[in-house]
C-alpha cells in the first residue's frame, strides 16, 4: 500500500518547503489515538510534530481494552520523521507500544495552514487520510470504557485533547504531519522603550544565524509608514542549550508600533507586534489600560480555565472590553443575575451593523450555547426586518477561550449555521490588533466573508459510529496488512 501519484507529489512538496530548515527540527514526536481492529489497533487520529523546542505534551502511554493513545519521540523506535512518513504511507505505524494499522488512501499539502496563520505563525502541514472513520464526537460506547480506565477520561474527545490532537476529524482517519517554525520572537523580551525598540528572536541551535533576516514595519500615528530590514549578522547572538538568542536595539520614533517578521532562508516564519507598554495609538486602548496595564485583568478572564475561581461575566466582560478597544460600540446584555440568560454581548458598528455574541469556556454545543445563539439570531433578525431595519445585517459569534484544535467536532456545524467562531487563537490576535485604531465596518466586512467562505466550503459528512468491536471489513483491510515486527 503507498500513495497515488498525486498524494506523492504533495509528500515530495512539503519534504522540499521544508529541507532548507530540517536540520533545525531536533525534537519531533508522534501523538496519537487508536481503536481495536479485531485483533489489533488502527489509528483513528494521529500528529506527527517537528519542532526545533521540546513539545509541551507530556511523553506518556494509555491503553484500556479498545482504546490505545500515546506520545512518543521518533528517537524512541529508532525513526526519522521521513522514515515515519514513508511508514504511514505503506499502511503502518511503528510506536514503542506496539505497531498500529493506518490504511492510508491520500496526502495533501497546505504550506499556509489557516489555524497557524491566526496565531501569526506558518506552518507547513502535510494532511494524510485513510479509510473512513470509526469514531465519532457523539456520545458512545467507548466514553463509558474511558471512564471505567484506571487513568480515567470522561470522553474520547477529552483523550484527543489530552494528547494535543484537537478535536476529531469526522470524515476519515486523519495524521497531520505539522512543521513548526524554526525561528520566533521573544515576547517577554520584546519591547520598545522611549525611542529604542528592543528586538529578541529565538532559533533553532543547529540552524546558520547567517541565514536569519528580520523585516520590520515602523508604524506610526498620521505619518508613513517607515520599512526596513536587519541582517543576522547585525544581532548579537548568545548560544543557549536549546536554542541561540539573538538580540538588537532599533531605534524608533516615540509611540511607534514595530510589526516584525521572522525570516529564514529568504522565508517567514512568524510576525509579531513590539510596542512601548506606556503608549498606544488606540486612545480606547489608552482608556482600558488606564484602568487595566497590560491588560493584565483582560488576559487573565480570557485566559482563565473554569474551576472555583470561574465567574461566566468576567469571560463577557473582557470580550466586551475587546470588541470596545475595536472600535464597536457594545452592551452587556447578559451581565446580572435576572438577565443572564439574555445573549452576552450586543455589537454594533458605526454604520449600524450588528452581532449578537455567546461567550463560553468549552465546547460550543455545551449548555446548548450554539442552539441558544442561532435561535437568538432568527428571532432578532425577524424582528429587525419588521422594524424597518431588513438594511441592517446581523452576524451571529460564538467566543471560546479553548483552542480551535479542541473546537473541531463543533466547528463544522457552527460555520455551516453561519455562526463566526473565535477561538484562543483568533483572541490573542485581536487583542494584538487594538494597538492601532481599527475600522469596525471593515472588521464587519471580514467577518461576514469568513463565514460566507466557510459555509461554501463544508459538505455533508456522515456522523455515525458503529458499534464496537471494530472488525476490519469495516474500513476495507486485512489484518495481513499489517507488516511483520
Amino acid at each position: 500500500m503507498a500513495f497515488d501519484v498525486h498524494g506523492e507529489a504533495h509528500v515530495r512538496n512539503f519534504l522540499a518547503a521544508i529541507s532548507p530548515w530540517e536540520s533545525g527540527y531536533l525534537e519531533n514526536s508522534f501523538t496519537y489515538v487508536a481503536t481495536r481492529l479485531g485483533n489489533d489497533f488502527v489509528l483513528a487520529q494521529g500528529m506527527l510534530w517537528l519542532r526545533p523546542f521540546q513539545s509541551p505534551i507530556p511523553l506518556t502511554h494509555f491503553e484500556s481494552e479498545n482504546v490505545r493513545a500515546g506520545h512518543f519521540k521518533l528517537s524512541d523506535v529508532g525513526k526519522t520523521y521521513r522514515e515515519v512518513i514513508k511508514e504511514l504511507g505503506e499502511g503502518y505505524l511503528t510506536t514503542p507500544h506496539g505497531t498500529l494499522l493506518f490504511p492510508s488512501r491520500a496526502a495533501s499539502f497546505t504550506p499556509l495552514h489557516p489555524a497557524a496563520l491566526q496565531s501569526q505563525s506558518r506552518l507547513n502541514v502535510l494532511k494524510i487520510t485513510g479509510a473512513a472513520q470509526l469514531l465519532s464526537a457523539n456520545p458512545s460506547v467507548l466514553d463509558w470504557e474511558l471512564r471505567s480506565s484506571p487513568i480515567p477520561f470522561d470522553t474520547v474527545q477529552e483523550l484527543l485533547s489530552e494528547y494535543g490532537l484537537g478535536g476529531l476529524f469526522n470524515d476519515f482517519i486523519t495524521v497531520e504531519v505539522i512543521a513548526t517554525p524554526v525561528m520566533g520572537f521573544d515576547g517577554d523580551e520584546c519591547r520598545i522603550t522611549e525611542d529604542k525598540a528592543h528586538i529578541a528572536i529565538r532559533l533553532a541551535p543547529t540552524l546558520d544565524a547567517k541565514k536569519v533576516s528580520v523585516g520590520y514595519r515602523e508604524i506610526n500615528p498620521g505619518t508613513t509608514v517607515k520599512r526596513g530590514s536587519l541582517a543576522g549578522s547585525q544581532f548579537v547572538w548568545t548560544q543557549e542549550p536549546e536554542r541561540q538568542v539573538g538580540t538588537f536595539d532599533l531605534a524608533v520614533s516615540k509611540a511607534a508600533l514595530l510589526h516584525c517578521y521572522a525570516i529564514y532562508n529568504g522565508v517567514a516564519q512568524t510576525h509579531w507586534f513590539i510596542t512601548d507598554p506606556t503608549t498606544s495609538q488606540n486612545a480606547r486602548r489608552v482608556v482600558v489600560e488606564t484602568f487595566d496595564p497590560g491588560l493584565t485583568i483582560l488576559t487573565e478572564f480570557m485566559g482563565r480555565p473554569r474551576g472555583k475561581s470561574y465567574d461566566a461575566r468576567d469571560l463577557e466582560a473582557a470580550v466586551a472590553w475587546m470588541f470596545w478597544m475595536l472600535g464597536f460600540s457594545t452592551v452587556q446584555l447578559g451581565s446580572t443575575a435576572r438577565t443572564q440568560d439574555f445573549s452576552d454581548v450586543v455589537l454594533v458598528t458605526p454604520q449600524g451593523h450588528l452581532a449578537i455574541v455567546e461567550c463560553t469556556v468549552g465546547l460550543l454545543k455545551a449548555g446548548d450555547k450554539l442552539a441558544k445563539l442561532v435561535a437568538r439570531h432568527v428571532i432578532l433578525r425577524d424582528r429587525l426586518d419588521k422594524s424597518n431595519s431588513g438594511h441592517l445585517k446581523l452576524l451571529p459569534i460564538m467566543v471560546s477561550t479553548l483552542p480551535r484544535a479542541e473546537l473541531q467536532a463543533d466547528l463544522e456545524q457552527a460555520e455551516r449555521l453561519g455562526v463566526l467562531v473565535l477561538a484562543r487563537e483568533q483572541l490573542d490576535q485581536i487583542v494584538s490588533r487594538t494597538m492601532i485604531a481599527n475600522n469596525p465596518d471593515e472588521l464587519f466586512q471580514e467577518a461576514e466573508k469568513r463565514v460566507q467562505s466557510a459555509q461554501e466550503a463544508f459538505r455533508s459528512k456522515p456522523e455515525t459510529e458503529p458499534e464496537l468491536p471494530f472488525e476490519p471489513e469495516q474500513l476495507g483491510v486485512q489484518p495481513a496488512d499489517k507488516p511483520a515486527t
